[in-house]
């Protein structure tokens, strides 16, 4: 067989173990031969599933990355030789992808998220800033789109960018495969993913308001502490009823599957305000409730509804209205059958459609083309 190209990854602002970067892309590359180095902030150089870490700096502030991380970056690219795969993931990146391709290198742009709608609700940044990062961010990601290959990882970013390769972003099911739950008296609903309030948090904990006092609600995944305390408050009498697990730190995906892999939970709950960045979106959370065979209550976006509704996968609600989503718990909770046949829907389509498998294999084929 021939020998495959180095490849590096490469990221200033993602966490280290980010799942899309270094458990689907990296570790997927090693799996199919390739020698995978990931440049990103660490604290050690180490080799981590067959991933290459090189550490840079960790960066205490926002504006560090720019200033001291991003050149050490460079720094680092720049030693390896000529036929070495280049494949970043931070829009800030872009420059530094740039030069690379100036310098001969193949270099690749991985668009995650909808990053010019994410710097238009930017809530910090006063209005003519924010128009300012929209123009500079809209103006290097159309540069990239020209000069360099592209992969995106959601449908909708393809209104922007045609062309780009889709490697969208399912789940890797490995963990799921032999999961077999039978949950015949739930007490409790759950939700993954990063906790703030543009994902709803607030929502989810206006829910307790409307439920049966037995019904408790656990939140896991990273929050920030400010996030947290305002949660906090918001719970009131109900906070015995709630758990929040991750605050001010990182929750490995181990310890996630560790909560699907529970008897005790109803649903899987996404009751996201309808907001411009979030409506298209195809949550991963969606596809690991289903994996794990989990009814989904999720907004009515229209968009969210033409992917599950087909599916009979859960219920939709209006984010703005917690009765409404807490009849859905209950009803949920007072249906086993339903409950039960939901879960085998969302398990059956996940395992046949939405995984990474399938993504995967297009990964490969692309990198063996270039």
């Amino acid at each position: 067989m021939d020998k495959k190209a180095k490849v590096v990854q490469l990221s200033s602002a993602h966490s280290n173990f980010d799942n899309r970067m270094f458990h689907k892309i990296s570790k997927s590359l090693v799996s199919n031969g390739y020698d995978v180095d990931l440049i990103i902030q660490h604290d050690k150089d180490e080799r981590v599933d067959g991933v290459n870490i090189k550490a840079l700096p960790i960066a205490k502030k926002r504006a560090d990355r720019l200033i001291k991380i991003t050149p050490r970056l460079f720094l680092k690219c720049i030693a390896y030789p000529a036929g070495t795969i280049f494949h970043f993931h931070d829009p800030e990146l872009i420059p530094v992808g740039l030069l690379l391709k100036l310098f001969g290198y193949q270099v690749i742009y991985d668009i995650h998220e909808d990053n010019a709608t994410g710097v238009a609700q930017k809530g910090y940044l006063p209005a003519f800033l924010k128009k300012l990062v929209l123009s500079i961010t809209v103006f290097f990601e159309d540069l990239a789109y020209k000069q360099l290959h592209t992969i995106i990882a959601e449908h909708y970013y393809e209104e922007r960018f045609p062309r780009a390769l889709k490697i969208l972003n399912y789940p890797k099911l490995d963990w799921a495969k032999n999961l077999e739950i039978e949950r015949k008296t739930p007490t409790d609903i759950l939700y993954t993913g990063s906790i703030t309030f543009d994902r709803g948090a607030a929502n989810h904990i206006n829910l307790l308001k409307y439920l049966e006092s037995s019904i408790k609600l656990k939140m896991i995944g990273v929050c920030h502490r400010s996030v947290y305390d305002q949660l906090i408050k918001m719970a009131g009498s109900n906070l015995s009823r709630l758990e929040i697990i991750g605050v001010s730190g990182f929750v490995t995906f181990d310890h996630i599957v560790e909560e699907y892999e529970k008897e005790n939970w109803i649903a899987g709950i996404a009751v996201f305000p309808l907001t411009r960045f979030y409506e298209k979106k195809h949550l991963t959370k969606f596809f690991e409730y289903m994996a794990a065979g989990l009814p989904i209550i999720y907004s009515d976006s229209k968009h969210w509804k033409e992917l599950l509704e087909p599916l009979k996968v859960g219920i939709p609600v209006n984010p703005e209205n917690p009765k409404e989503a807490a009849l859905a718990v209950q009803k949920l909770k007072d249906s086993p059958e339903l409950r039960s046949q939901m879960a085998q829907n969302g398990r059956d389509a996940v395992f046949k459609f939405f995984n990474w498998e399938t993504e995967e294999r297009k990964l490969f084929k692309f990198y063996d083309s270039i």
